[in-house]
């Protein structure tokens, strides 16, 4: 019998029909099934006669976890015993044993067997017979997609070959850990603890989705946890890259390779499929890490089945599911009962109920929409619903009402509600402050409404957006900035009859541009997301003042600080009205105002916005948050500049440990603390603890951020200056010339650091008497000092350094008259 894909759908279902009868019956019923057709029949008896070992291939894959064709054959578990590429060496690793085998692949652990050093990895082999074209294809893109995924909770790739006998195979980062929910349930861990370690994994996926990558196959196997706590994300092996006309990744039916449970409707229908679909499988893990079930259960393995359920079928709210009894997986766990369910997360069932019910039940289910195009927008929509969840803030995917928002508002004021409950028991003008609050609620359910509104019609432009982007000629190097650009463009063009949603994608794309140092581009969307936000909103509204913090920062980056300062003095304003004195705005807005006031020189006040901030942050997000780490770095900033040396390093060391515990070793923000750590130490003349310090954060921001970034750049400067202590002039040349190239791409010849740093490669340059090299770099500083764009800081600090660098070349003349034109009038 020919075995096409349509005969083996056929006998799939057949046979999961009588896999559901008892077993004395099954083979009775095979011919009434198969309605005559013996070759049908035939091939049902056959599966039939191995169902024992098919049912356990389709449900518990340990590579992918395949929807996959009937008819492949299955290797036997002895062959693990016998594999005869145990002890084998493969390019510098010695494969020591078998850690799981899957349709496409088998994954070995080995050590590195070179001599040079210990080291432990994961081998992943093509399978024998599996070398077709579409197979070697897949590998092919999961090594060119790990290549370009360089982030903290991703696992690396390391090295990649082909076998003597032509099977290629990849070495990647071993990790050793735990799926994510069974590493939260031995733990029993709290429902917020389970909240931030997605958030962690939400950002490893965004930062996938940044790079134009979805994974496709997001499951808890496939997030390991180890015991410090950091999340890895694995197995690229069916991801895909976003390229020109998303046709390709609408997969053949019988093609499909996916995980039924976690696969979105768009994948288990063969429709085409966006970064929308991973959002939609971290809906059903959030769900599963709440609840402790899954959203959905078939009846059968069947495709039919498991496309009607995952297509048509709508999921019970988590904190329903709370008290179901179930089994996940016949013979590998015990049975699951609400008891259970809140012992591994540290509560009762019906405690559990009542935390899950409201805005988390909210977020997860918006998360699980049957419709693409009706889920979050982005992953960091759904990260940022959990995060204002934490933060006791009404999420934007409810559909709101009064009662929701008036809810929303008692909780956030507890004493001030029940003062006003209390008085209107007592007394009847308790009526008025009723009608208000209810007028209150009123209007932020609208704005909820609007809001709701942006983000469906953001989702829409951004998947046409991103179908459309195509690398193209120049590589994928610049397709992000290709898809920006596309999408700037396209703004112009459209969306006039939906201001709101215009405005909101300025944003995102100018706060994109402004991560990436591309300032002019950042600024030009930026600032009409806010003049386009003050004319539909008015001045005093919430996303006014997220426009206002982001036009801060872009200013902060430019050295505008007076402008940087009024814009964040004006968004503390409007926060504090909306939300209160104490709330995480306020802190956010309160930090970057304690790092412009700093670099006015300002230090007192500087101090007194940190050490404000900081104590909101420990209060509303935890003392050991990335929001306090923050804080502390900051502080830490305004301690250095004061002189308190001790107690910066003391900030400092306290906000690298909390990075280091919540987002693994090479994080940037990681990479931001080793640096000011390193500038303290130098500061405090330690060179040589500052130097490796250094050059481990100039490493991690190279890595991610390429080399032309502007911050790479100031992490450069800083170990130039280093070397040059050192007396390594030569590395510190290497490094100045580096730093200067990329700021002069970012910034403007008048800018104050594309100067000071023209002046400091002259300086080195005449330290290794090359005073021909040096000469030509003063003369462009000074035209530059002199330029009306500069500043009189500016220009007084050239002048001198050019002065002292020419009178000691030789030149005392010109260094006098230098030295007069520096001095104000």
């Amino acid at each position: 019998m020919t075995r096409s894909p349509e005969r083996l759908r056929r006998a799939e279902d057949v046979l999961f029909r009588i896999l559901a009868l008892p077993e004395a019956e099954r083979a009775a019923a095979v011919d009434a099934a198969c309605d005559g057709d013996p070759e049908l029949a035939s091939e049902v008896r056959s599966l039939l006669a191995h169902a024992g070992n098919l049912g356990e291939f389709l449900e518990t894959p340990p590579l992918g976890a395949q929807v996959a064709r009937l008819g492949v054959e299955v290797e036997e578990e002895a062959a693990a015993e016998r594999d005869e590429r145990i002890g084998r060496v493969v390019g510098r690793y010695r494969i020591r044993s078998r850690i799981a085998s899957g349709g496409m692949g088998t994954v070995y652990l080995a050590l590195r067997d070179d001599g040079e050093f210990q080291q432990r990895v994961a081998v992943k082999v093509v399978k024998r017979g599996m070398d077709t074209e579409e197979i070697l294809r897949r590998f092919r893109a999961e090594r060119h997609t790990l290549a370009a995924l360089e982030h903290p909770n991703i696992a690396r790739l390391l090295d990649a070959g082909a076998l003597e006998s032509g099977e290629p195979y990849l070495v990647m980062e071993y990790v050793e850990g735990e799926p994510v929910d069974v590493y939260c349930d031995r733990r029993r861990l709290a429902v917020v603890d389970r909240l931030q370690l997605f958030l962690v994994v939400c950002e490893a996926v965004r930062f996938a989705h940044q790079n134009l990558v979805i994974h496709r196959d997001l499951k808890p196997s496939n997030i390991l946890v180890g015991t410090g706590g950091t999340p890895k994300l694995l197995d690229f092996g069916i991801s895909k890259v976003i390229a020109s006309g998303e046709a390709p990744l609408a997969t053949a039916r019988e093609e499909r390779r996916l995980t039924p449970e976690y696969a979105s409707p768009e994948q288990v229908a063969g429709r085409p499929v966006t970064t929308a679909s991973d959002v939609y499988s971290l809906g059903v893990i959030l769900y599963e890490l709440l609840s402790g079930h899954s959203p959905y259960r078939f009846p059968t393995r069947s495709l039919a089945d498991i496309e009607r359920v995952v297509v048509e079928e709508s999921a019970p709210a988590p904190s329903e599911a709370v008290g179901r009894a179930a089994t996940r997986r016949e013979g590998e766990r015990d049975a699951i009962t609400p008891e259970s369910v809140g012992r591994a997360r540290g509560t009762t069932p019906e405690h559990l109920r009542r935390r899950l019910r409201g805005d988390l039940d909210t977020i997860v289910l918006a998360a699980l929409r049957k419709e693409p195009q009706r889920r979050y927008a982005s992953v960091e929509q759904l990260a940022g619903d959990v995060k204002r969840h934490l933060d006791g803030m009404p999420v934007s995917a409810r559909k709101d009402t009064a009662s929701y928002r008036l809810g929303k508002f008692v909780r956030r004021h507890t004493a001030g509600t029940a003062l006003a409950a209390l008085s209107a028991l007592l007394l009847a003008a308790g009526t008025a402050a009723v009608a208000w609050q209810a007028r209150v609620a009123a209007r932020q359910r609208d704005e909820a409404f609007v809001a709701r509104d942006q983000a469906e019609a953001t989702t829409a432009f951004l998947q046409e957006t991103l179908a459309s982007a195509d690398p193209g000629d120049r590589g994928r190097a610049a397709t992000v900035l290709d898809v920006l650009g596309a999408a700037a463009q396209r703004i112009e063009g459209e969306l006039d009859d939906q201001p709101l949603v215009k405005a909101s994608l300025r944003s995102t794309i100018g706060r994109t541009f402004l991560s990436l140092g591309r300032y002019d581009d950042a600024e030009r969307q930026l600032r009409r997301a806010h003049d386009e936000r003050s004319a539909l909103l008015g001045r005093r509204h919430h996303d006014v003042a997220e426009s206002m913090l982001d036009l801060a920062e872009l200013l902060y980056a430019r050295r505008s600080l007076d402008e940087a300062a009024a814009l964040l003095r004006g968004a503390l304003e409007i926060f504090q009205e909306i939300r209160g004195e104490s709330n995480p705005d306020a802190a956010r807005t309160l930090s970057s105002l304690g790092a412009v006031l700093r670099m006015q020189g300002r230090v007192a006040e500087a101090e007194d916005a940190q050490r404000r901030a900081l104590a909101i942050r420990r209060a509303v997000s935890g003392a050991r948050s990335l929001d306090a780490a923050e804080s502390l770095n900051n502080l830490a900033s305004v301690l250095l500049a004061q002189g308190r040396l001790d107690e910066a390093e003391s900030a400092l060391a306290e906000a690298l440990d909390i990075r280091r515990s919540r987002l693994g070793h090479g994080h940037p923000l990681v990479a931001q603390s080793l640096n000011n750590l390193a500038v303290l130490l130098h500061r405090k003349g330690e060179l040589a603890r500052a130097e490796p310090l250094y050059r481990e954060a100039l490493s991690l921001d190279v890595e991610r951020k390429g080399d032309d970034h502007p911050s790479v750049a100031s992490t450069r400067e800083n170990l130039a200056v280093l070397l040059r202590a050192r007396g390594d002039l030569a590395g510190a040349l290497e490094l100045v010339r580096a730093c200067l190239s990329a700021r002069r791409k970012a910034f403007a010849p008048s800018d104050t650091r594309v100067i000071l740093t023209e002046l400091q490669q002259a300086e080195v340059l005449a330290a290794l008497d090359d005073w021909t090299g040096a000469l030509p770099l003063i003369e462009e500083a000074l035209t530059a000092a002199r330029d009306p764009a500069a500043t009189p800081g500016t220009r007084a600090r050239a002048l001198g350094w050019a002065a002292d660098l020419l009178a000691a070349h030789g030149e005392p003349g010109r260094a006098a008259a230098l030295r007069a034109e520096s001095r104000p009038p």
